[in-house]
């Protein structure tokens, strides 16, 4: 079994990733309902109770598990950040 060495200097730092620079990443749509959520002091049972929605929908959309359009819309109008989801990446 033939095992692969770099050549001498060619690894001069063990710990690569702490030099590669982290790019900012604008946050999920399921970020952004759970960010508004949280600042409002709503728990789940809250939104799913005020949407019409269960509370495993509302967990799917926050976990970007669901990207029901019509559900989006109805819980960011109820946390009043309709137009910040319109922005949000896919």
């Amino acid at each position: 079994m033939h095992v692969f060495r770099p050549p001498k200097g060619a690894l001069n730092d063990t710990n690569m990733v702490s030099n590669i620079t982290k790019s900012q990443v604008a946050p999920s749509v399921g970020a952004l309902l759970v960010e508004a959520r949280l600042a409002r002091g709503y728990s789940l049972d809250d939104v799913a109770e005020t949407t019409g929605l269960t509370v495993a929908e509302v967990t799917a959309l926050e976990n970007d598990a669901d990207f029901d359009a019509s559900r989006i819309r109805r819980i960011a109008s109820a946390l009043g950040i309709l137009e910040k989801i319109c922005d949000a990446p896919r």
